[in-house]
């Protein structure tokens, strides 16, 4: 036996409850008021304390703004979770909203090694991440915690299902502690909705030639500054701001010392009878460079203003600029310089190019953003669609975990802005896809269109969740609006394919062949508009194209079959077994 093999180990193994505890927004409540969180914390962690020693546990380590506790059984530690989450209730009734304090705690059955410093091991990580899941007030625990409680408690659990964590390779199946009353939210008043958009100035146009109708360079401005009011992603400059300012006589500089602008939207206009020529040039206001510039040209709209489909177009192509940057400037920086609409717009870009390296760049950029900003509701909702992507490219093999963490996403967004018209379309969008749930998802896209009737993206999905109940004629009216209306330019092969849907279910199959091919030829990995151009193929006799369509559909998709497609979606038995016939006589395997 060798020297070093005598010497005894300084550790020990064994299996402990690991609890994990900590504060939602320490640092927000830190600078709010310093002295009076730390005498707060101090009393709460003499709480714990005894707690613990109530319940045949111990404190481990106290953090500063958490806690980590071990227990000897699962019942002692859920008793003593329970009662520190009370404690925080009752203490924040005595506090003003913005100060109320919220604990999030994660509880494991974790493998150990220990000395007499410290515990140490990955099921500790575990711990650690399984809280990552909480939200404020919430108590999260793991497969492996619940089914050693052999029902010693009457507790209500929430199946969050299997759930990928930050640095560990296996899923973990997750369950929430459901208590009573409402899941506490942090004050709405610290949110600020618009707070991740990346801001646009638009100078006043120059113009030559003929004026027609009171067409000037101001007029054009306001304009592109109405379209750019209604987006979702982008914040304009008031026209208050840059009225004063001329792009031939101002540098980028003074631009960005005058209204703070992340981008300058310039260009100069030729008005000739009847017509319009215009040339559009965006610049990065802090470089100079100019990122994006093209030329238009259309028919003067009435009363000599702009047409509204020139407008659309000039608006679709800003938008496809700005966030093709903004994926550049992700790429190129370090995640932690990068800004929070940067982290956005770049997240946005990228998932919609639908490759799996893409989106699980966008998922880490849209973590580190919800990492900042806990509780912004942009986040999440963008969040929620990124799953609900995932799910329709099932290939994965995670659509059940991502359906519910789209769910799980978009109810924490529409819960911090219920009136958000993209935020409600993107949820009724979610309760399609991760719940097949079309009454729920129409409630969502009247809401959105409520507040806003012409939202193209809600347009987009309730024309979507109407052709896939079977309400044609409708859908094929709402999505062709809705396509008129496109202005986040990244989604526009979405837009095809759902067009492609639509006019599929109202019969014309025809139309549905050329909007499933536009959408492809945008982006060949949407699964979904490959099911509908074999369909549509099918159905207007092109069986040797519908053949060739279905190999690339399972060039993309190896395990698909018939069978696991039928009732996978939400759509209605009569263009479901429209869907099934097609593809098999297109040559799809049945099982």
């Amino acid at each position: 036996m060798s020297a070093q093999s005598s010497v005894p180990s300084p550790f020990t193994r064994a299996t402990k409850v690991i609890v994990v505890a900590d504060v939602v927004e320490s640092v927000r409540l830190m600078a709010l008021g310093e002295q009076d969180f730390i005498a707060r914390w101090h009393r709460f962690v003499n709480f714990a304390q005894e707690q613990a020693s109530l319940h045949a546990g111990r404190l481990h380590k106290s953090l500063g703004d958490g806690l980590m506790l071990e227990f000897a059984d699962e019942a002692g530690c859920v008793r003593a979770a329970l009662a520190m989450q009370a404690w925080f209730r009752d203490v924040n009734q005595a506090l003003q909203p913005e100060e109320h304090v919220h604990l999030r705690i994660g509880a494991h059955v974790a493998d150990v090694l220990e000395d007499q410093y410290d515990i140490y091991g990955n099921d500790v990580n575990v711990a650690a991440r399984i809280a990552s899941l909480a939200g404020p007030g919430d108590f999260v625990i793991s497969s492996t915690f619940r089914a050693r409680l052999r029902g010693a408690l009457s507790l209500h659990l929430e199946d969050l299902g299997d759930c990928h964590l930050k640095h560990v390779k296996q899923p973990v199946h997750a369950y929430r502690v459901a208590q009573a009353g409402h899941t506490p939210v942090l004050p709405r008043q610290a949110i600020d909705p618009g707070g991740l958009r990346a801001s646009v100035a638009v100078l006043p146009f120059a113009t030559e030639g003929q004026v027609i109708g009171g067409v000037s360079g101001e007029t054009l401005a306001d304009e592109l500054v109405a379209g750019l009011a209604r987006s979702d992603v982008l914040q304009v400059v008031s026209r208050m701001s840059t009225s004063a300012l001329d792009a031939g006589r101002n540098t980028l500089e003074k631009v960005v010392d005058a209204v703070g602008a992340r981008y300058a939207l310039t260009g100069r206009a030729r008005v000739q009878p009847q017509a319009l020529a215009l040339y559009a040039e965006l610049a990065e206001t802090g470089s100079g460079h100019v990122v994006w510039a093209d030329s238009f040209e259309s028919a003067l709209g009435a009363h000599g203003l702009l047409d509204g489909r020139l407008r659309t177009r000039v608006l679709a192509a800003l938008h496809a600029a700005v966030i093709a940057h903004e994926v550049h400037l992700a790429k190129s920086r370090p995640a932690p310089s990068l800004e929070g609409s940067t982290l956005l717009l770049a997240a946005i870009g990228l998932m919609h190019r639908l490759s799996p390296v893409d989106i699980e760049d966008a998922r880490r950029m849209l973590d580190l953003l919800l990492e900042r900003w806990r509780r912004h509701p942009t986040g999440h909702a963008w969040m929620s669609h990124l799953h609900v992507l995932r799910v329709q490219l099932a290939g994965s093999g995670f659509a059940q975990h991502d359906a519910a963490r789209a769910r799980a996403h978009a109810a924490s967004a529409v819960q911090a802005d219920p009136t958000s018209p993209l935020l409600l379309a993107l949820e009724g969008h979610a309760f399609v896809h991760g719940a097949r749930n079309l009454e729920a998802a129409e409630e969502r896209f009247n809401q959105a269109l409520s507040f806003k009737p012409q939202h193209s993206v809600a347009l987009l999905f309730m024309g979507e969740m109407l052709a896939l109940r079977g309400d044609a004629e409708a859908a094929n009216a709402i999505t062709s609006a809705a396509r008129q209306s496109l202005w986040l330019e990244p989604l526009r092969y979405m837009y095809d394919a759902i067009c492609a849907l639509a006019a599929l279910a109202d019969g014309d199959a025809e139309s549905a062949m050329e909007f499933a091919l536009l959408a492809l030829r945008r982006n060949p990995r949407y699964l979904p508009a490959w099911r509908t151009l074999v369909v549509a193929q099918v159905e207007t006799e092109r069986l040797g194209e519908a053949r060739a369509s279905r190999q690339q559909l399972l060039k993309r998709q190896p395990a698909f079959t018939v069978r696991s497609f039928s009732g996978s979606t939400a759509m209605n038995a009569e263009l479901e077994g429209r869907f099934e016939r097609a593809l098999l006589e297109a040559g799809c395997p049945a099982r």
